[in-house]
């Protein structure tokens, strides 16, 4: 069967490519518009949502609502947060699950898009995916298609053949390694011809998005799950963390995440005697941001919540594993600025392994680099964050 994965992928391809021309046979005349419109296109997770805001706000700048009419297709688990946000004008949520099979939800986002009349397409996401935001490049079919040349690691020559030639321009990238951050700098910068240096995300909380049933004076919140169990850190650490904070603080600990780690919520409950509510599955993504900006901490894994709550501006310990070291997190150092985020790691040889493990990984365990993470070692980070508070 691994001999013959390189042949069905690119049956696939192919296959995903005659459906794809077929829905978009017979485009619409172009109609005269007042404002020139301009798509953004990003399909990624939350916490690659919430790290490109640091250049998002510059497309509105570039292109300002007197001339142009900004759409983002995005993402339909965080769109309803970028709705609230003022960097475009309006937001096309895409259920990237659903979008990547055959099938009539495909069939109509395509023509959704290909219908808008859309002049200038772009995609500043480095990693790009053939079946997602090329597709939708291409279902554009403005006169400027523009994306980063990328990172073609997750794709072979005959997808990046295809992709490419749906683009009038591809935005060069620097081999080196480099944090999202700055490569979202190097995409904007190529993308103007002008330099545009990194700046950690910020993101402005508004009242209309407060939970008025949460009475707490000083709390502080756990975020407990993980796109995948290997990056969970055990429940039994953080634990003894929701533990250490109450004999020091008496703060009271909330639990947020989303429905499916209700039961992660549950579990830690039985096993801390420190005070904690489950909240996880009890907010949207705006009533989670506003939450986080309103508490004194976040312990949390590599996910999305650690980047909303570093952005809101909220003392943020983040454990993080070795997969995706210095791509994501730690953020890159930048002078006058503060950050917020604070990974605690334990470094080993095998760190950059795109969650290739080297080491055998038995079914709801953690990966070793997550696993070692000690207790002792994201309580004095903690501790550090309580003290500073207190004084």
């Amino acid at each position: 069967m691994t001999l013959l994965k390189p042949y069905l992928i690119i049956i696939k391809s192919l296959l995903f490519y005659l459906f794809d021309s077929m829905a978009l046979l017979k485009a619409p005349s172009q109609l005269l518009r007042e404002l020139k419109l301009v798509l953004l296109i990003r399909q990624d997770a939350i916490g690659d949502f919430i790290i490109w805001l640091d250049t998002a706000k510059e497309y509105r700048k570039l292109y300002p609502p007197e001339e142009y009419k900004i759409i983002l297709a995005g993402n339909k688990i965080w769109c309803d947060l970028a709705e609230d946000l003022p960097y475009w004008d309006e937001v096309l949520a895409m259920d990237v699950n659903q979008f990547k099979t055959f099938s009539r939800y495909r069939w109509n986002f395509l023509r959704k898009v290909r219908n808008l009349g859309i002049q200038i397409s772009i995609q500043p996401t480095f990693s790009r995916e053939f079946y997602n935001g090329d597709a939708i490049v291409r279902a554009s079919q403005a006169s400027l298609k523009i994306s980063s040349v990328g990172d073609m690691c997750n794709r072979n020559w005959l997808k990046q053949f295809i992709a490419d030639s749906w683009h009038t321009e591809l935005i060069p990238a620097s081999k080196e390694p480099l944090t999202e951050l700055e490569r979202n700098a190097e995409f904007f910068s190529g993308f103007q011809s002008k330099q545009n240096l990194p700046s950690y995300p910020k993101m402005e909380v508004s009242e209309s998005w407060e939970i008025q049933e949460l009475n707490l004076e000083k709390y502080y919140v756990l975020s407990l799950g993980a796109d995948k169990s290997y990056r969970l850190w055990p429940l039994t650490s953080y634990a003894e963390i929701a533990q250490l904070i109450y004999e020091k603080t008496g703060w009271k600990g909330l639990i947020c995440g989303t429905e499916k780690e209700v039961n992660l919520g549950e579990q830690i409950q039985n096993i801390c005697y420190a005070p904690l509510e489950n909240y996880a599955g009890r907010t949207l993504l705006q009533e989670f941001a506003w939450l986080l900006a309103k508490s004194q901490l976040l312990i949390s894994n590599e996910t999305g919540s650690a980047h909303i709550s570093a952005a809101v501006g909220t003392p943020t310990v983040c454990i993080l594993g070795g997969g995706h070291f210095g791509r994501f997190v730690p953020y890159p150092a930048l002078p006058r600025q503060t950050n917020y985020l604070k990974p605690v790691n334990h470094n080993m040889p095998c760190y950059n392994c795109n969650w290739e493990c080297v080491y055998p990984i038995k079914e709801d365990e953690p990966a070793q680099c997550i696993q070692n993470v000690s207790v002792e070692a994201v309580w004095k980070e903690v501790e550090k964050t309580i003290e500073a508070d207190v004084s």
